[in-house]
């Protein structure tokens, strides 16, 4: 790459490293790639974080694979309606939670199954319904909190419960050995503070890969707001809101 080529990344924001909120940055040119000619600068920067930790979590943590069913929580929101895109494209079967009927179209809309309405029922409920009372194989959690426990009567036996989320303490986790779950934990800026040049170089690996797939037309990012930099503590007063569609951006 040469200068004044587009480009985006994934790097920093946890331990010692800079994290994104600045102007400006200086990374390790490893950690650039070329911007995907289909993304404007501000799908871009909403892109790299959310590509890498769902494809982890879905094709290396829990080997999701086609004809498996996945449920995923909060489909709607930054990083399930991109779990829900990848999920398919994986062959699977994909339930999600979501708030609204408005964002049961927008789940529908990017290839969900089923969108399961969690204020007006019981979602394990719905997913043994939907199974014939076997469960999803797997289910994504990116909620956590007491969800991460409830979702253990969701997955079938011996199957995968993968968490974006440190489960609380007081877990009580006889359902998930009665069942003989498997549990995976995804933290995809652990690599970082560590220093595991192996896994940062399979970060680079997914985002190549998931740029043809956004070249290609088969995986999509919602932008659904952009903030000013200065308008940072609003930002995050709208992700804590839990009513976020897809991601927001901060536009510097």
């Amino acid at each position: 790459m040469s200068a004044g080529d587009e480009v985006y990344f994934f790097h920093g924001g946890l331990g010692t490293l800079p994290g994104n909120y600045a102007e400006y940055t200086v990374l390790d040119q490893r950690y650039v790639l070329p911007k995907p000619a289909s993304l404007s600068f501000v799908e871009a920067a909403a892109a790299p974080l959310v590509l890498v930790t769902a494809w982890e979590a879905l094709y290396d943590r829990a080997c999701i694979r086609a004809g498996q069913t996945l449920l995923v929580h909060a489909g709607a929101g930054g990083m399930g309606h991109v779990a829900i895109q990848l999920a398919k494209l994986a062959g699977a079967k994909v339930f999600a939670t979501v708030g609204s009927r408005e964002k049961a179209e927008f789940v529908a809309a990017l290839g969900a199954d089923e969108a399961i309405l969690y204020k007006e029922g019981d979602f394990v409920a719905e997913v043994m319904r939907l199974t014939g009372n076997v469960g999803a194989d797997i289910v994504m959690d990116n909620v956590g909190g007491p969800l991460f426990q409830q979702s253990f009567a969701a997955v079938r036996h011996y199957g995968d419960l993968v968490s974006l989320l440190l489960p609380d303490s007081e877990v009580d986790w006889k359902e998930a050995r009665m069942r003989n779950l498997r549990i995976s934990l995804e933290l995809v800026l652990g690599p970082f503070y560590f220093g595991l040049e192996d896994r940062l170089a399979r970060h680079r690996e997914i985002l190549e890969n998931c740029s043809a797939l956004m070249e290609s037309g088969q995986l999509r990012l919602h932008v659904s707001r952009t903030f000013r930099l200065e308008q940072v503590a609003d930002a995050h007063r709208q992700i804590e809101s839990g009513s976020t569609t897809g991601k927001i951006v901060l536009e510097i």
